[in-house]
């Protein structure tokens, strides 16, 4: 019997929908592309065995009561088995124990440095993370990637799956040096073995990328990306159907890093490559809602690469709900708001009126997008148009609910100058200070009744802060298909007063 190697899981980083990213959430961007790195890779089997079925790459854990653990009697096959079965129903925690047996029987028959323990302590260390010990499961990546090393060098194509994992695990507890390290070696490695541009990199490019953007290292995340793209590229050809998910993918990256005009241009190479498929193809609707959020952040940051400042995106609360306020420079901001953008939401309905059995929540969403721009250009009643039709898309049975529309979610903040940092000053020569008001967001999307709630800055200071909320925007609450007011609305305003 031979052992498949599972899946190493995905850590998926969810982040505001007109947000400046901060740092770690574009780290993350990585971990939830389209180019997912949490795939499985070929089954191992023995000549004549049947391949196992296709691991399921759900990451949430099972909310069923974990089954006591079963002692299969050293009978590793069953083990095996079991674990299978659990793992593809996703009750990890019931796979856990079996995981631990098919690994403590294999150590039994063959010895604790044998090669074919690699894959069962691989298999447990997945289970592990899976079920949030991230510690735990590189505990197991280590040791198996050690005997690998041992046994077939530290260039053997064996050794890329529990670097892989290693390096997932490394960054889902924090550690994005060593996942770095661990993933540049993978990576290494693959080039080595199979060729500069080998598809199967893909799934290792992506997380170090995420590691090199938490880390701070710019020049080399934007290298690999670049790369990911040019390796699509190569596999599938430029006009290739298959190359969308990688061009998306970069056109995100692009946004999450600030290069709207860029990213723009990458979602429009994507919508012409997907239209060739035809005048209504679904696959239309996520480079046409790209094109038009770029037109937005354009005129919300700039059209220019976004320098991180901490105190441009601090969060606001309403009903224990956290939000990135999305904010601008008054100094970089476009004056006009592009109606190219309205365009291309028009056009993705449209596509979305063809596809109305499989796009329900694609459809809400969108209807969203674009009550968010009347709501940004100043066309309240147009926007209150959409969101009620958004609303009545998205609680349709068979839809994703109406979360989205729950709460209350800024569009547009532009904070007061004491809240933003001279970029040819190093931060640390900045102290850090706050202001902390709380508000009620209108119908109308307007911060109202704003009081200044802690603040540890002068009066003046707060009394800017709640200058800037009252010519905020807000998408408000809706209820019903109706926007109502949402009191107790907080905003935390980091202040940075040069030492």
């Amino acid at each position: 019997m031979a052992d498949v190697t599972l899946p190493v899981p995905e850590t998926v980083a969810a982040r505001a929908p007109c947000a400046r990213p901060a740092p770690l959430a574009v780290a993350l961007m990585g971990a939830m592309a389209l180019l997912s790195y949490a795939t499985a890779q070929s089954p191992e089997v023995e000549p004549g065995a049947t391949p196992p079925p296709a691991v399921a790459t759900e990451t949430a854990p099972s909310e069923t009561a974990p089954a006591p653990a079963v002692d299969y009697g050293g009978d590793r096959a069953a083990a095996y088995k079991a674990f299978r079965e659990h793992f593809e129903a996703r009750r990890f925690a019931e796979a856990l124990p079996a995981a631990q047996q098919v690994a403590d029987i294999t150590e039994q028959k063959f010895g604790k440095d044998a090669l074919e323990l690699a894959t069962p302590l691989m298999n447990l260390g997945t289970t592990k993370q899976r079920l949030g010990d991230f510690n735990g499961a590189a505990l197991q990546y280590q040791r198996a990637l050690k005997i690998v090393e041992t046994r077939q060098g530290g260039f053997s194509r064996e050794i890329i799956r529990p670097l892989l994992g290693l390096g997932v695990a490394y960054a889902a507890a924090g550690d994005y040096d060593a996942s770095a390290r661990s993933l540049r070696r993978a990576v290494d490695v693959s080039r080595k073995l199979d060729g500069l541009f080998n598809p199967q990199q893909l799934e290792l490019v992506e997380p170090l990328v995420a590691s090199y953007v938490a880390l701070g290292e710019y020049e080399d995340a934007v290298r690999e990306q670049q790369y990911a793209l040019r390796l699509a590229e190569t596999t599938y050809g430029r006009n290739d159907p298959r190359l969308l998910p990688a061009l998306e993918h970069s056109a995100r990256w692009l946004e999450a890093t600030g290069h709207y005009v860029a990213a723009r241009q990458a979602y429009a190479r994507a919508l012409d490559i997907a239209r060739r498929a035809g005048e209504y193809d679904l696959r239309m609707v996520t480079p046409l809602r790209g094109i038009a959020r770029m037109y937005r952040m354009e005129y919300l940051h700039g059209a220019g690469p976004v320098e991180e400042d901490e105190s441009s995106s601090r969060s606001s609360q309403a009903s224990g709900t956290v939000y990135e306020a999305p904010t601008a420079s008054t100094s970089s901001v476009t004056t006009v708001l592009n109606d190219a953008g309205e365009d291309e939401l028009e056009l993705a309905l449209e596509v979305l009126k063809h596809h109305p059995a499989e796009a329900l929540a694609l459809r809400g969403d969108t209807l969203v997008d674009l009550g968010d721009w009347y709501m940004i250009a100043g066309r309240t009643r147009d926007a209150m148009r959409q969101y009620k039709e958004a609303w009545l898309a998205l609680s349709a049975p068979g839809a994703t609910g109406t979360a989205l529309l729950d709460t209350p979610s800024p569009l547009i903040y532009r904070p007061p100058s004491s809240a933003r940092r001279n970029p040819s000053v190093e931060p640390e020569e900045y102290q850090e200070h706050f202001v902390e008001v709380e508000f009620t967001v209108t119908p109308e999307g307007r911060a109202k009744d704003a009081t200044v709630v802690a603040q540890d800055v002068a009066e003046a200071t707060g009394k800017s802060v709640i200058t800037a909320l009252r010519r905020s925007r807000y998408r408000p609450r809706i209820v019903d298909g109706d926007p109502v007011a949402t009191a107790g609305v907080r905003h935390r305003q980091v202040i940075y007063v040069r030492s």
